[in-house]
């Protein structure tokens, strides 16, 4: 080939690859659409099941004029990543999860066309409507209706912490296979936690469990519940964390063939976090509804780990701090499996992970595997405290007493003029990661 003809080539190819947006990833190009022919079926696969009548989003995508009315923050938000919210990181690059409901390219690329096109209607069409979810078979249990009263202090300045003994409801041992919250007024619960506790089982101060949650509800005789900063109380032993609630949860149905077992002697430990930051909660009551759902027998029994390394410096005589005014704080903290609560030569499999921060966390990553060769676990990018949720491996992450696991947070203080904190209180902070493990066959 002449040299010439040569260049002429690799101009020509350059023009090409101008002309279609570069060599990189581009915005595809979309022509005309309207809502119910191409918008309405994006919305009915990926986020109908939320923005329906009687469904737990604001408004609806599933009838035209709702969706025009939102259509500039629809386009917004799904542009963004924020909608619908599935904040882990899913690419292959660091472990698969199941039920991603993220939005492609293209589909962005149709909304936000739409929505710059005027939402134009199209002709209308009848779309079968996804279920809302349900939590089929399951028994409720109900907090006792209460007017929680800020704490005070520098850990949880403007919140309650309040624990609930509730008889486990069930006619047989069985084992907990999923389960949903509805709080009673949900502009002041922060989250809810449900422990299993054996009334019988010796608590850490040689009393009964029992005797010390007794105690306990005494202690405090024109008020129902008790205090319980961190767990079911000062002292309480207790034998699992199967219930972990917060803003934006829906269902959590453990996988297939799972469950947490509970004994009909067992009680039902229910802790609820209310924040009262705003002047607007004072005198606001709460009855929360815990929904349990119980199967006579699994194949594997699951259990659950809460650590976070931040949150165990307030037993030191110096807690750690995150520093105030910075828009990138990053905080590490390292456990091994035994401190987690594995033990001998166990192999188990953490089958979910649920992290949680509090208001200034912008994302979070946990590394395990064996000293010397961590590996990537999770990796949540664009934290949102209002839509937090158990995310499920499509393959389990192997763990044993030896295992590592580290977790790195990273926050912003750019609004914070003094040091940031650990602390139960909504205006302190967290490095929570919930951890779901499997426990091997029988």
């Amino acid at each position: 080939m002449m040299r010439r003809d040569l260049i002429a080539m690799v101009l020509l190819l350059a023009v090409n690859v101008i002309a279609c947006g570069g060599g990189g990833s581009s915005s595809p190009t979309i022509g005309d659409v309207t809502f119910w022919q191409d918008v309405a079926p994006i919305y009915n696969d990926k986020c109908v099941r939320c923005h329906q009548e009687g469904g737990i989003a604001p408004f609806r995508l599933d009838a035209y004029d709702d969706a025009k009315a939102n259509a500039p923050l629809e386009k917004q938000r799904t542009s963004e990543g924020t909608m619908p919210p599935y904040f882990m990181v899913h690419d292959g690059s660091c472990q698969s999860f199941v039920d991603d409901t993220t939005l492609s390219d293209n589909q962005k690329a149709i909304i936000a066309a739409w929505v710059d096109q005027g939402a134009p209607e199209g002709t209308a069409v009848t779309l079968t409507l996804p279920p809302q979810p349900t939590l089929a078979g399951a028994v409720d249990l109900t907090t006792p209706l209460f007017a929680p009263v800020a704490q005070g202090g520098v850990e949880a300045e403007f919140d309650e912490y309040r624990c609930f003994a509730l008889d486990a409801p069930i006619a047989a041992d069985s084992f907990l296979t999923g389960y949903a919250v509805t709080p009673g007024d949900a502009s002041i619960v922060h989250h809810v936690i449900g422990f299993v506790v054996d009334p019988a089982a010796t608590g850490d101060d040689g009393r009964t469990n029992g005797a010390i949650m007794q105690a306990l509800d005494d202690a405090s005789p024109d008020r129902l519940g008790w205090p319980c900063f961190g767990g079911a109380g000062d002292n309480v032993n207790v034998d699992g964390v199967p219930v972990t609630w917060a803003p934006g949860q829906g269902i959590v149905e453990y996988p297939t063939g799972m469950g947490a077992p509970i004994k009909t002697t067992d009680k039902v430990v229910v802790q609820i976090h209310y924040n009262l930051a705003d002047p607007a909660s004072a005198g606001k009551t709460d009855s929360t509804a815990v929904h349990l759902r119980f199967a006579s027998s699994v194949n594997r029994a699951i259990a659950f780990s809460l650590p976070d390394g931040l949150l165990d410096t307030l037993g030191n005589a110096t807690p750690d701090t995150l520093a105030a005014g910075q828009a990138n704080v990053t905080y590490t903290w390292m456990r091994g499996g035994r401190d987690i609560g594995l033990s001998g030569n166990t192999t188990v499999d953490l089958v979910g992970v649920m992290p949680h921060m509090h208001g200034r966390g912008v994302r979070q990553k946990m590394m395990i595997g064996a000293p010397g060769s961590l590996a990537c676990a999770s990796h949540l990018e664009n934290w949102d405290f209002h839509w937090q949720e158990f995310y499920f491996y499509k393959t389990p992450v192997k763990m044993s007493a030896s295992s590592l696991v580290q977790v790195t947070c990273e926050y912003n203080t750019s609004a914070d003029t003094e040091p940031v904190l650990p602390g139960w209180g909504t205006r302190n902070e967290m490095c929570l990661t919930v951890l779901m493990v499997a426990l091997p066959p029988n």
